[in-house]
Formats: C-alpha cells, sequence, structure tokens
C-alpha cells in the first residue's frame, strides 16, 4: 500500500500515483535499458566507485560492456582491468574501441615496449603514427623514414592531426623531397580523390608547380594532352599527366588520342612501364569500340601485366572475328588459375567446337554444366542437359544456429535495435562477418535472411566465401506481388524477379547514387514516362506501385526489341539507345554479343540477369530450360 503524506494537493497525488503506476507497468528489460541510458549518459562524470556500481546494477544486460569500457577507459593505466576486459571481449566492437583509447594512452604516457608489443602495424593510421615515432626513440631514423614516407604518399587525403608532428620531423630531415610530392600527387589522382592537388601544387618547388596546374587542367578536360604546346617537355614528369590524359581521352575521342601517342611514342623520358600501362587501356578501350587498331595495341601487353579486364577484352576480340585457333593460344598461356575459370573454360570449348574438336569440347561443356552460373548454363543448354541449381545449404546444425542467435553478439545486435541505433546493430554483425569462425559468419547470413535483410544475408554469404545456398541468396520474397503485376503486364514472373533480385536485392528502401528507387530501382523520370505525369519519389518506395512500373517498363522494354528478352535485359541497365548503338550489322550468336557489350557494368548485368533468370524460373517449380533459345539466337540490327 503507498502511503501519501497529509496535506498533499489532490493532483500531486494523482501525478505521484501515475508516476508509480507507470514505474510497475515496466518490464524487466524496460528497466534495464532505462538504466543503461542513464549509466551512458552519466558513467564518465561520475567517481569510479559509483562507476562500478552502475556496471553492477547493469549485470546480465546485453550491453552492460559498454558500461564497463567506459568505466576502464577513464583509467587507462589498469593494464589489468584493460587486458580483462580484452580477454573476456575479444574480436567485439568493445575490444577495438578499448584497445585503440589505450593504445594512444601508451604513446601519449611514452610506454614504448607495451605499445609496440600490442599493436600491428597498418590497422590504424594514427596508430602508426604512433608507432612510428616510438621507434625513431630507440631505432635509426634511416630505417624509420622509409615507412613514414609510405604512409604519407599512400595514407587517405586528410591525415590524422596526430600524426602532424611525426610528418614535421620527416620534413625537416629532408624527407619530403618533390620526388616524393609528386608520387603523392600521382596517387591522390588514380584514386580520383584530386581535392588536395592545390595543397600538393604548394609543396613542389616553384619551378615545378606548374605541373600541378596541368594536371588539373587535364582532369577537368583530357583533350587538353592533344594540343601541341600544351606539355612544354620541361619535365619528364609531364609524361606522367601525359599518359593519364591518353588512358581518358582514348574513351570519348580515340583518333586524338592515338594521333598524341604517336607523337611522343619515341619520346625518351616516355617509360616503358608508361607504355605499357597506355597499351593496355588503349586496347580495352579500341576494342570494346570494335576498332580495328585495337590490334596493334592487344599485342604490345606481355602477359604480367594483363589483368582480367584486358584477358576479357583480348578474348572477346579474336572471338568475335572467329579466330578460334587464337583463342585456343591464349587462353593456353593463361596461368592455371585463371585457367580453371568458367568463362574461359566456355570460350575454350566454343574454340575447341570451331576447330572440330567436339569430344573436347563436350567434355569441357558438359563439366561446366554442373555449374550454377550464366556459364553453367550456356553449357548445359549447349549439350542439352538439364540446368544445375547445386543448392547445398549453409553447413550449421540446427543445434549451432540457435546457440549462436543466443550468443552475446546477437543478443546485442537485437537491444541496439530495440535502442533505435541501427548503425551500432550493424556493427555487431559486421565484427561477426570479419571476426567469426566460418560457422558464426554463415548463421549471421541465415539470421539476416530470416529478419528480412536481405542484402546482409548476400553480403554474409559472399563475406564467407559460401555461395551455394541458392535459398538465402535468391529469395522468394515478394513473389506473389511480382507474379500478379507480371501477369498484368505479360511478362514472365521469373524474369522479374531476376530483374528484381539484381536490383535491390529486395530491399524496397534503397536508392542508388544515380537517382534509381525502390524494388526494381525506378528513376523518377522513367516512372512519369510510364504513368503520364510526375510521380513523387516516395511514391517509388511502395513495393507494390514499384513492382507495377518496373513490370510495366519490362514490357515496353521487350515491345520495344522485338520481344528479345536479352536485349531487353540489356536496355533496363543501359538504355534502348545505347542497346541500339551495340547492335552488329551482320548477324552474331548471343553469347558473342553478350561478350562484347562494350559496357563493363552492362555486360556482366546481362550476364547476371540471365542466370538469376534460370535460377528463379527453377525455384518457381518451372523447370524450363530458358538458356535453350539462347544458344542459338542470333542478335543484329533490326532491317
Amino acid at each position: 500500500m503507498v502511503r501519501v503524506k497529509a496535506g498533499l494537493p489532490w493532483i500531486l497525488v494523482g501525478l505521484l500515483g501515475w508516476s508509480l503506476t507507470a514505474q510497475a507497468a515496466k518490464t524487466p528489460e524496460q528497466v534495464l535499458r532505462d538504466r543503461f541510458l542513464k549509466a551512458e549518459r552519466t558513467i564518465d562524470k561520475v567517481p569510479a566507485e559509483q562507476g562500478r556500481k552502475l556496471v553492477n546494477e547493469l549485470k546480465g544486460y546485453p550491453l552492460a560492456p559498454y558500461i564497463e569500457l567506459e568505466l576502464i577507459s577513464g583509467n587507462l593505466a589498469d593494464t589489468a582491468a584493460v587486458q580483462a576486459f580484452l580477454d573476456r571481449y575479444p574480436d567485439t566492437p568493445m575490444a577495438f574501441m578499448l584497445k585503440k583509447r589505450w593504445l594512444l594512452y601508451l604513446a601519449n604516457v611514452g610506454l614504448t615496449q607495451p605499445f609496440l608489443k600490442n599493436y600491428q602495424f597498418g590497422n590504424d593510421t594514427e596508430l602508426d603514427c604512433a608507432a612510428l615515432e616510438m621507434r625513431l626513440l630507440s631505432e635509426p631514423p634511416a630505417t624509420v623514414w622509409p615507412k613514414v614516407t609510405k604512409l604519407w604518399v599512400e595514407g587517405e587525403s586528410s591525415l590524422p592531426k596526430a600524426c602532424d608532428d611525426l610528418f614535421k620531423r620527416w620534413q625537416k630531415a629532408g624527407q619530403r623531397t618533390p620526388e616524393v610530392v609528386w608520387s603523392r600527387l600521382v596517387r591522390v589522382v588514380d584514386d580520383g580523390d584530386t581535392r588536395i592537388i592545390p595543397y600538393l601544387r604548394t609543396l613542389l618547388p616553384a619551378k615545378q608547380q606548374y605541373l600541378a596546374d596541368k594536371w588539373k587542367q587535364v582532369l577537368t578536360d583530357p583533350t587538353n594532352v592533344s594540343k601541341t604546346k600544351f606539355l612544354p617537355l620541361k619535365h619528364p614528369w609531364e609524361r606522367d599527366i601525359l599518359a593519364y590524359g591518353l588512358k581518358k581521352l582514348v574513351w570519348k575521342q580515340p583518333d586524338k588520342a592515338l594521333a598524341t601517342y604517336g607523337r611522343f611514342e619515341m619520346d625518351k623520358h616516355f617509360t616503358k612501364e608508361q607504355r605499357i600501362d597506355v597499351a593496355r587501356n588503349f586496347a580495352i578501350a579500341l576494342a570494346s569500340k570494335n576498332d580495328v587498331r585495337a590490334s596493334k595495341f592487344l599485342n604490345m601487353v606481355p602477359t604480367a601485366d594483363k589483368d582480367d579486364l584486358f584477358i576479357q577484352w583480348q578474348i572477346a576480340w579474336h572471338v568475335r572475328r572467329a579466330e578460334w585457333p587464337t583463342v585456343l593460344e591464349i587462353i593456353a598461356q593463361l596461368p592455371d588459375d585463371a585457367k580453371s575459370d568458367d568463362s574461359w573454360r566456355y570460350w575454350q570449348a566454343r574454340a575447341l567446337e570451331q576447330t572440330g574438336q567436339q569430344a573436347q569440347a563436350d567434355s569441357i561443356l558438359r563439366e561446366l554444366a554442373s555449374t550454377r552460373g550464366y556459364y553453367g548454363f550456356m553449357a548445359a543448354a549447349r549439350t542439352k542437359q538439364p540446368p544445375s541449381l547445386a543448392h547445398k545449404p549453409i553447413p550449421v546444425s540446427k543445434d549451432d544456429y540457435v546457440a549462436f542467435k543466443k550468443s552475446p553478439a546477437i543478443a546485442r545486435m537485437k537491444e541496439w535495435e530495440a535502442l533505435d541505433r541501427p548503425n551500432a546493430a550493424r556493427r555487431e554483425m559486421l565484427y561477426i562477418q570479419r571476426y567469426g569462425s566460418e560457422a558464426h559468419k554463415l548463421s549471421a547470413a541465415k539470421l539476416a535472411y530470416e529478419n528480412g535483410w536481405y542484402d546482409r544475408a548476400v553480403v554474409a554469404l559472399s563475406s564467407a566465401g559460401y555461395l551455394d545456398d541458392v535459398e538465402l541468396r535468391f529469395p522468394m520474397v515478394f513473389r506473389s506481388e511480382i507474379q500478379r503485376h507480371a501477369k498484368d503486364a505479360n511478362i514472365d514472373p521469373a524474369w522479374a524477379m531476376a530483374i528484381t533480385r539484381r536490383e535491390s536485392i529486395f530491399m524496397p528502401q534503397v536508392k542508388s547514387a544515380a537517382g534509381a528507387h525502390g524494388l526494381m530501382q525506378i528513376m523518377p523520370q522513367t516512372a512519369k514516362h510510364l504513368k503520364g505525369k510526375p510521380v513523387r519519389s516516395e511514391q517509388l518506395f511502395n513495393p507494390g506501385f514499384n513492382i507495377d512500373l518496373g513490370t510495366d517498363y519490362l514490357n515496353y522494354l521487350m515491345r520495344t526489341n522485338n520481344n528479345n528478352l536479352a536485349l531487353a535485359t540489356a536496355s533496363y541497365n543501359a538504355g534502348y539507345g545505347n542497346v541500339k548503338k551495340w547492335l552488329p550489322e551482320q548477324p552474331m550468336d548471343l553469347d558473342v554479343w553478350v561478350e562484347t557489350i562494350p559496357f563493363k557494368e552492362t555486360r556482366e548485368y546481362v550476364k547476371a540477369v540471365l542466370a538469376y533468370y534460370q535460377i528463379y524460373n527453377l525455384r518457381m517449380n518451372r523447370h524450363q530450360n530458358v538458356f535453350t533459345p539462347l544458344v542459338t539466337m542470333k542478335i543484329s540490327k533490326p532491317n
């Protein structure tokens, strides 16, 4: 029974009674959450003894370690307490936070040996600087300066202020030479982060500052390198600007790029490495444009400098010309790990077919047909085998999964979500994906799937290197809505599912950098075209409305592309105008056309969507080989 002091006004009695009733109505979880929020606000303001009391009052609460973290952070000199916490919560966000704070403390108080013993170089720029400063206390500077130089050249555009003292010592020691400044300038340009070019310009000698100005002009307009007097050839570093400009210019104005390259090809300051770099880019750009001049540059690149994109276009160039023996020669020269790639195995089989070696071709295709993917499905259709999903559920037992869901990390994640702190919840999941055991990483994918975080499930599986759980990677969500709208739009629902999976991984609130919205990534102007009037952006996040527009747009693209599903798929990504420009004059096999789509994004998009189309066809129990018509399909400009 609650006793109320005599004489209190009735309204205070009422308020007191309401307050006590509200307190009594709170669940134990809500009480602990309130305690946590209060402790979070006050832990850094109270004495240590009171802080320990706050921690004890949160015993059993999932986020209690975060309050303990703040308590220990108030006395980082207590190494035993720090180490005990790190031992209790290894590979967690709390451990990461405490270890960084502790290491910075050790650096500030000059405890060199404990710092260097507990820090691994390369994990954090601020701590890297502290480690290098400590090494200068006990090592000859000549052994430390190269590390500092590397950090300055390759670090982020804005390096931490904590590094300022180290870099001042390094500079006074004469280590920030013009060559080092230029190396950083080249680096930031290559990385695309050019905001600090004006600052780097001031670090160059006065006679070399024009180089930064020239580079800025080329960044604005690559055609500048084609102007006869643009590069005065006063300094060898001008060739870095030249190479960069040529690599950009060849994509938009190949004739100008080639003419400019011809003027500098024999320049003694144009290094072998620069020539190879330019040749590689020229080869890719010209081959993607089907420009006959690509052949010269394809032959200039040594095997050691051939990356995946170069190899793709080298093979595509000869495939387009039906030079099948050359295709076989190129594939034979690939490193063993590259030869096992599905794409090159497929084209090796196609080349064997075309050179009369059918038995060898069939052997490769039959083996490839057991795999799930664009090339595997193509191989299955060519050999008249049923497509294979090759589905293997994640190898996590029911008991292990139940235990995982009850683990402290998941409890913390759920509590952060209950407190409406999604970034903190996501941080817990990221630590599981990065540092957890294989079973935990896979369990995290399953948990994300069950919670409707389909994009996180897909990313988690990719992070774990496990791609065979088809059910988790290709969810059947929004199936009824997609089927209904696809039927109204007279398109295949499995195709619409494939498009949606590729566009958004079924996340209705996603928005791209280009402004595409929702499940099927509809652009506002596309919505306006389909509806005949402006559509509010927020409407595009409504799943039903978005699917309605997306399926109508697919219908439109099918009609525009003469009911060719492959061309309609390409148009959904790149626009019909671009696809129309890519159509060959003479009929071309579909697989050859796909391999020679100039835009890498669209080329990979078409392969992925066609593969997803087959997967969803099977998942929807239709058991149709959608690749059967594709292996005989020809692509060409309409008459």
